[in-house]
């Protein structure tokens, strides 16, 4: 009986150190707790493939994996287009104070959500067209008129003001004269890193007629025709 528990114990320390060890499939010399060797060498796990995972869409394309805190794998969320719209809302009329002074307001607002890390490209285009205070007439005396756009990113609610995204600026001015006909627009693309979580865009417009006099006032009709497009690259 002696003998017997004595081999026991012997194979169990045996086994235990087994598993200890490096394991190399195509080398004796194995270099980690599991080395793949050769050329063509590969690892196969089928929770992840076309059949049993629903972010694998199969065919010739191939798809991220990722590894969280604990060093679990699993496939990444696809990349592409969250969100694309031409027609944002309805055009959004936005005067200079009496004396012409800045002026601005939130245009337009798009709440999304990141399932993990990405970067998210966020590209604006928005049409503005400059006519009098009151709307009454085209603008002819000559003096300098610009409209900014930009955004705010927000929480899904709430923007955070103290940073500005996309600044594109036009600045308009003319006098009785012949001039082409059409709409002017402002547009910029900004590129940022950002974690899982919810968030929004908050796009403005400002007009500015630099402080002069109330007949220097001016109006800005922002988005007659606009698009607003978010891109995901998840990391």
């Amino acid at each position: 009986m002696k003998k017997i528990i004595t081999l026991c114990l012997v194979y169990i320390a045996t086994v235990s150190t087994g598993w200890a060890q490096a394991v190399g499939i195509g080398t004796s010399n194995p270099q980690a707790l599991l080395h793949v060797a050769g050329e063509n060498g590969t690892i196969r796990l089928e929770g992840l493939n076309s059949t049993n995972n629903s972010k694998n869409k199969g065919g010739d394309d191939l798809y991220n994996v990722v590894v969280d805190s604990d060093g679990n794998l699993s496939l990444s969320d696809l990349s592409g287009e969250l969100f694309s719209d031409a027609t944002l809302s309805s055009p959004v009329v936005l005067q200079t104070a009496l004396d012409s002074d800045v002026n601005s307001n939130e245009l337009y607002t798009k709440t999304f959500t990141l399932t993990q890390k990405a970067y998210v490209i966020i590209t604006y285009y928005m049409s503005i067209e400059f006519e009098s205070y009151d709307g009454s007439a085209k603008i002819v005396d000559g003096r300098t008129k610009i409209a900014h756009n930009y955004w705010y990113l927000g929480d899904g609610e709430n923007p955070d003001t103290t940073k500005k995204y996309g600044m594109n600026s036009t600045v308009y001015s003319n006098e009785t004269c012949d001039t082409a006909s059409g709409y002017i627009f402002n547009s910029r693309s900004v590129t940022m890193p950002l974690a899982a979580g919810t968030y929004s865009i908050h796009l403005n417009g400002e007009v500015n007629g630099g402080g002069l006099t109330a007949d220097a006032a001016f109006r800005v009709t922002f988005g007659d025709m606009d698009r607003l497009d978010i891109h995901v690259v998840y990391l």
